[in-house]
């Protein structure tokens, strides 16, 4: 067989800013990811999808189809490795009789695909969809975004536009009544930091975005049930999900973050996002004893049902074998949490206080190489 053994796609989820250039959504995970498989005498070339990030499942999950079509080798074996809705993406393409909108044939790329492991993935939905799907929705959306891709290239976002983000955020009443205006300058003050070039490919990007906005509907709880109910699992096919939990804003984690703005205001933006999350309506997802034995062993306790990664809920993320179950936010997963004295430097999204370290972002993916491995000896 010529070419590489395995062909791993890594699949972005709704804050998929999947190239800005030196902006890379999986940038601190294939370079692990290749370190690794490397360690392990493994052959692999891992690909990016390039999926629109608020489009629907259907066509997010055409464009990863088409993306396998145009870089598979004949006889490889193929793993797909979804963040966020990026699991979903994967889920619902190999699901036995699927409607995918695209002229490529679904099911010789299902028939090489060996395993796919979500992570952080809203399996059964998340209460902040519901927020963003209102009609200031898209606004927040891009704000959120823009200022997530400032504070991962740049390091920090200005203190005056976190707090104001935090304020506009923050009761839940005035994300629902804030004004557009408002979330518009906070937009441009965050654009102000990027050079000419910079602005203009993240406009476009938000452009794009703006033209389809079918995803967030379709990650409520109740479209997530019928998702489930329709998007059967493929026989031969090994599935696995990372499961994050964030630590529970408290008044011990205000102490903890001391008296510095910066640090106040962003655990207040946390503190937001986490309380939002939190509002989850309707009972927990069931766990099999398997599944509730991993959880119970890596957070001491089967997770409540409040608990989330600031963005999705914890129990909403557990679909088949746990993989790997950890303190972490939602982007800390990806590398994104502080560690700017390593190289290349990790810049932190949230001041979560999740505890999430080098170690621990290795150690998750050490556990997902070893799934894929396992999945196509």
């Amino acid at each position: 067989m010529q070419g590489p053994r395995h062909h791993i796609y890594l699949v972005p989820g709704f804050f998929g800013f999947a190239d800005f250039g030196e902006f890379q959504y999986f940038a601190h995970v294939r370079r692990t990811l290749t370190r690794m498989l490397a360690a392990r005498g493994a052959s692999a070339q891992l690909h990016e999808v390039r999926v629109l990030p608020t489009a629907s499942l259907p066509r997010r999950a055409a464009t990863l189809l088409e993306t396998i079509h145009a870089t598979r080798s004949e006889g490889a074996h193929l793993h797909i490795i979804g963040h966020s809705t990026g699991g979903l993406d994967a889920r619902l393409l190999l699901a036995p009789g699927a409607a995918i909108p695209s002229d490529r044939a679904t099911a010789d790329v299902a028939a090489q695909v060996r395993s796919v492991v979500t992570v952080a993935t809203p399996h059964f939905g998340s209460p902040l969809a519901d927020v963003l799907n209102n009609v200031l929705g898209p606004q927040l959306l891009r704000v959120l975004s823009a200022a997530t891709i400032h504070t991962i290239r740049l390091g920090s976002l200005p203190l005056p536009i976190l707090t104001r983000l935090t304020d506009a955020l923050a009761p839940v009443s005035s994300v629902i009544g804030a004004r557009g205006g408002l979330l518009e300058q906070l937009y441009r003050d965050v654009l102000q930091d990027f050079n000419g070039e910079q602005a203009r490919k993240i406009e476009e990007f938000f452009r794009n975005v703006s033209a389809d906005r079918s995803l967030l509907p379709q990650l409520g709880a109740p479209a997530m049930e019928l998702f489930n109910t329709r998007c059967t699992k493929r026989a031969g096919v090994r599935y696995g999900s990372v499961v994050l939990q964030g630590r529970p804003p408290s008044l011990s984690g205000v102490v903890q973050t001391g008296i510095g703005p910066f640090g106040q205001a962003s655990y207040g933006l946390y503190r937001t996002v986490y309380s939002l999350t939190a509002q989850t309506s309707g009972p927990p997802p069931r766990l099999l004893p398997a599944q509730a034995d991993a959880l119970a062993g890596a957070f001491g306790a089967v997770p409540k049902y409040q608990a989330n990664d600031a963005i999705v809920p914890t129990l909403s993320q557990v679909w088949e074998e746990v993989v790997a179950a950890a303190w972490a936010d939602h982007l800390d997963v990806l590398g994104y949490f502080e560690g700017p004295q390593l190289i290349p430097p990790h810049n932190d999204w949230l001041r979560s206080l999740s505890g999430f370290d080098i170690d621990a972002f290795h150690g998750v993916w050490s556990r997902v190489v070893d799934f894929l491995l396992a999945a196509a000896p």
